[in-house]
């Protein structure tokens, strides 16, 4: 993600240039900052929205499936062990389809607190030179 603003600016590795000269563009940069704070919130919040569909469908299919078979010997042994089996993969098929989202909020946190340690120096810069 590149952001380019009036004083603020972030790579798409994430770092950020911050360049004012003054305590008025000071604070144009922090609502800069806050404003793209916003935008990283909202993009979390549908990536968690995304995330609660996929577990409300893996819940629904849950609901549907029957009970595992009881007795039976051998024959309900091995139907058993089928019915852990394909469960045990609908699990995995679950958190492997989590995983990246998760791994998507995860950056975006990383983001928003740089975020809020960048609106910190800022409001420290600001106190210095009022």
């Amino acid at each position: 993600m590149f952001y380019q603003g009036n004083f603020v600016s972030i790579d798409n590795d994430g770092k950020f240039h911050i360049s004012v000269e003054s305590v008025q563009e000071a604070k144009i940069a922090i609502k800069e900052l806050k404003l793209k704070k916003k935008e990283y919130a909202l993009v979390k919040r549908e990536i968690s929205q995304q995330q609660k569909v996929i577990r409300a469908e893996y819940t629904e299919n849950v609901r549907q499936r029957g009970s595992k078979i009881r007795g039976g010997g051998g024959l309900g042994q091995l139907i058993r062990t089928v019915q852990t089996i394909n469960r045990d993969a609908d699990r995995r098929a679950l958190a492997q389809q989590l995983a990246p989202l998760e791994q998507q909020k995860n950056i975006i946190d990383g983001i928003i607190n740089a975020i809020e340690q960048a609106i910190l120096k800022i409001e420290q810069y600001i106190l210095e030179n009022s």
